[in-house]
């Protein structure tokens, strides 16, 4: 169980890298996302230079800036990574649906005091970003699945509290 968190964890940060990228990309193409809403590397900053007193110097903080937005990706992406884990969700149908869930969430989370000036935009990426950061996670546990020897994947299917679908 505890190897499922871990593995599923490092998936999700990889995603979470994947719906960083997306973001990115739309925001160089049309500052769609950025509109009303706050960027988390400059919430980070702007505490870092409330802290210190004073501004930091150019070169550092954009450095600092494009490290905490990879992060934050990486960490949602992670958090989803073990809510897979953790829910025991087995199809890619299904991990891709958390995916969207977790993408829906974080945009509500990053905008509970803030409304974006342009909303739907904001969670469509939002949950695109999701969607994304839950493929690592869909696609590894689908070939994993597949390589299970078959007997295991009847024990697994044959568990007690576990529905049998015929066909």
């Amino acid at each position: 169980m505890r190897d499922g968190f871990v593995l599923h964890g490092a998936e999700g940060a990889l995603g979470g890298a994947l719906g960083t990228l997306l973001v990115k990309q739309s925001l160089t193409l049309g500052r769609c996302l950025a509109a009303g809403g706050r960027d988390p590397g400059e919430v980070v900053l702007s505490g870092i230079e409330a802290l210190r007193g004073r501004p930091l110097p150019e070169h550092t903080r954009d450095r600092v800036a494009e490290s905490v937005r990879w992060i934050h990706g990486g960490a949602w992406g992670g958090l989803l990574g073990i809510a897979v884990s953790a829910l025991r969700v087995k199809t890619v149908r299904r991990t891709i649906a958390v995916g969207a869930a977790m993408g829906a969430l974080a945009w509500v989370v990053e905008h509970a005091r803030t409304r974006p000036t342009r909303p739907l935009t904001s969670l469509s990426l939002h949950v695109l970003g999701g969607v994304l950061a839950s493929l690592p996670i869909a696609l590894v546990d689908r070939e994993r699945r597949r390589r299970q020897p078959w007997w295991e994947r009847l024990a697994e299917a044959l568990r007690p509290g576990r529905r049998i679908r015929v066909r």
